[in-house]
């Protein structure tokens, strides 16, 4: 609090002792002391759709041809969905290319399924179990089923990627750049998990486990991904991530023989690493990053120790993976299902050999705690019953913990609408939960926010996936000379779950009120930097992040003298449109996000010219002052006075109670001990010239 009343107070001050200081004219310099901008700085609580976070839409039709132009429709990014009630406006879609036509193991089609109805014909003897007789029960019909009717299944066959199958990834792609979103990429070889039995008939037996590896070998893997990194860097302007992808069934990296092989881990990531730019990251499971950390710094990290891996620096392999997590919020660690999951958290715990770590060894609370140093993008599928993980207050709590970035919309519905039917309320949230995260152990409360009482626990959901930004302070030198530096002091607050993962530009736009006509410049801003808190709470002034900057006028081009907006723009490095993918801030108030510009209102200025007309003297009076220059005319002809009050966050306006002398201009009708900012204009045939602005209080001497 003490910062915010000096940064309120501290402009006001220096501008009145800058008029006392020699005689009243204020010292040379390149622009004004800062001014408030008097924005309003409260969180509205509404859908901000924004790239690179929130809930996506997911695009699982889409099998690579080998000839053609292939098949299914891409969400482009700007479609909305209702979840657990609430609509939203998904910028993200998470675009599955199914290869099941490049390997010669992965089903191209279905067969004959292996269902409750299936029956091996009656002249076949099934030995499966000893002393079953007809009719043989379910079960004993696998061994035949897997023997002779599933070989008879079509395939693919292992081969490069075709020029046609490259131009499909391309045009799918092209697709998402030309609306306004972003687009997850997976690659697998089994999209439709054909090879995935999963029937249930509990009086016959179980069955839900992949049927057959599904992967080509890893010559035709590696292939793939080579002729694929053209393409990644290509699309790197709306790639939000590349799932690790490629083994499993939907590549989910589970199940296949390189689906539980730590050396295929390691050769799979480290081609990703090369394959994928660099400013994006790659998203594994537990097991897949586990297999690769060891094999590249000869490490045994295993589920039981995960969390004790450092915490990735900047710009190293290990800082650039994130976690998809197939069962969100659905992970055991204890009861009936200890330790499996439902194969989300603790993928790769159950690997044969158990070379992570026996069962016993899984922990929830330490790969949450690795998830959270990790600092990357998290998401998936929300799926299951009612659990303590799922359901409200802990799932909120969780997702700010593990910082939270995406969710699928579509999946699953059940415990979207049990967020829907939550109502967020002080009294429901703040229930007692015990931290099991990080020792020592103790009882956490979540944090109850204000501005979403009253609404449903999935209006909160769909708002604070990701990151979500709050302009909270803003102050801006209320002018700068043509050849000046423009100045400004702010705070911003991350109150999402999760982080900017991918670096962005923060560029500063000066719009002129005159003509529309805009500039820009680049920031050495790092928004990456403004990382969220556990407590999200406007009064939480630990939690804003700092939002300065000082920009030589140069570095916009040649800025005309006037009156100017100033916004923030906050966009992808390599992004190719005007205005796409922009991030808005979350903030109330008319007119703080600008379309047309993809950027956000942060307060006014004035230009001056570089060197044009000078002020001489300030002779503040009794409701007036006179400014002294070198008028060329007497009677005023061609020149016109602009004013504002100080405190005032509007543009100059022309004021017209003046009298000109040979000395300059003596302006009336100004009220006593309120500070006021102006300049004189002068039209002379066309040709514009200005004084610089000045500041005066009126009834001092």
């Amino acid at each position: 609090m003490t910062r915010a009343l000096s940064l309120l107070l501290t402009p006001a001050l220096l501008l009145t002792m800058t008029a006392f200081s020699h005689g009243g004219v204020p010292r040379e310099g390149s622009s004004a002391p800062l001014v408030p901008q008097g924005l309003n700085y409260t969180e509205n609580p509404v859908d901000v759709p924004n790239p690179d976070r929130g809930f996506y839409r997911a695009n699982d039709g889409m099998v690579v041809p080998v000839t053609g132009q292939g098949s299914g429709t891409v969400n482009v990014g700007n479609s909305p969905v209702t979840v657990g009630g609430a609509v939203v406006n998904t910028r993200i879609s998470h675009i599955y290319f199914d290869l099941r036509n490049y390997s010669s193991n992965t089903f191209t089609s279905r067969g004959t399924r292996y269902t409750a109805s299936y029956r091996a014909p009656a002249n076949v003897s099934i030995q499966s179990r000893p002393g079953d007789s007809p009719p043989y029960a379910y079960a004993t019909h696998f061994d035949y089923w897997r023997a002779n009717v599933l070989p008879t299944w079509p395939r693919g066959t292992s081969q490069p990627l075709t020029a046609d199958a490259l131009a499909y990834i391309r045009a799918k792609l092209q697709e998402v750049r030309n609306g306004n979103g972003v687009a997850m990429v997976r690659f697998n070889y089994d999209g439709q998990g054909y090879s995935w039995v999963s029937v249930e008939h509990p009086q016959d037996g179980y069955m839900d486990r992949s049927v057959a590896d599904i992967e080509p070998d890893k010559a035709t893997v590696l292939q793939h991904i080579a002729q694929l990194k053209p393409i990644l860097h290509e699309f790197e302007d709306v790639i939000m991530g590349v799932d690790g992808g490629f083994f499993g069934p939907w590549g989910e990296e589970h199940s296949t023989t390189f689906g539980t092989s730590p050396q295929a881990y390691a050769w799979l990531l480290n081609a990703l690493l090369d394959a994928v730019p660099d400013s994006r990251s790659i998203t594994v499971q537990g097991g897949a990053f586990l297999s690769w950390y060891n094999a590249k710094y000869h490490t045994h990290y295993t589920f039981e120790n995960i969390d004790k891996i450092p915490p990735p620096k900047a710009g190293t392999p290990e800082a650039r993976f994130g976690f998809f997590n197939d069962s969100y919020a659905y992970g055991e660690d204890e009861g009936d299902n200890y330790p499996d999951d439902w194969g989300s958290l603790s993928e790769g715990a159950g690997w044969p050999g158990s070379p992570l770590g026996d069962a016993d060894s899984y922990d929830r609370g330490r790969l949450m705690t690795w998830i959270r140093k990790q600092n990357n993008l998290y998401g998936g599928e929300a799926q299951g019953d009612a659990t303590r993980w799922n359901t409200y207050p802990f799932v909120a709590w969780e997702a700010a913990y593990a910082q939270t970035v995406y969710l699928n919309a579509d999946y699953e519905d059940s415990v979207h609408d049990r967020w829907g039917d939550f109502t967020y309320t002080k009294e429901n949230v703040m229930q007692k939960m015990t931290n099991a995260y990080e020792e020592p152990y103790r009882t956490e409360y979540a944090t109850f926010d204000p501005v979403y009482d009253g609404r449903t626990g999935a209006e909160y959901w769909r708002d604070r996936l990701g990151y979500r930004l709050v302009l909270r302070d803003a102050n801006a030198s209320g002018w700068v000379k043509q050849n000046g530096t423009l100045e400004f002091d702010g705070s911003i607050q991350n109150v999402g779950f999760g982080n900017i993962v991918n670096k962005k530009n923060v560029s500063v736009v000066l719009r002129s009120k005159a003509d529309g006509k805009s500039y820009t410049a680049l920031t050495k801003l790092d928004a990456r930097n403004w990382r969220p808190d556990l407590d999200s709470r406007a009064s939480n002034t630990a939690a804003y992040r700092d939002l300065s900057f000082a920009i030589d006028m140069h570095k916009f081009g040649k800025v005309p003298v006037g009156d100017y907006d100033i916004y923030l723009k906050i966009n992808d490095p390599k992004e190719t449109t005007p205005n796409k993918r922009s991030i808005q801030f979350a903030n109330n108030g008319e007119g703080i996000w600008d379309a047309d510009l993809g950027a956000n209102l942060i307060g006014s200025t004035t230009v001056n010219a570089a060197n044009d007309i000078p002020i001489t003297r300030i002779k503040p009076g009794n409701g007036q002052v006179g400014l002294d220059f070198a008028i060329a005319s007497a009677n005023g002809k061609g020149y016109s006075v602009y004013l504002k009050k100080a405190a005032a966050p509007g543009p100059f306006t022309l004021y017209r109670n003046v009298n000109y002398n040979s000395k300059g201009v003596h302006i009336k009708g100004l009220t006593n001990g309120t500070q006021y900012f102006a300049y004189v204009q002068r039209n002379a045939g066309g040709e514009i010239s200005r004084t610089e602005t000045v500041s005066f209080t009126p009834g001092h001497r």
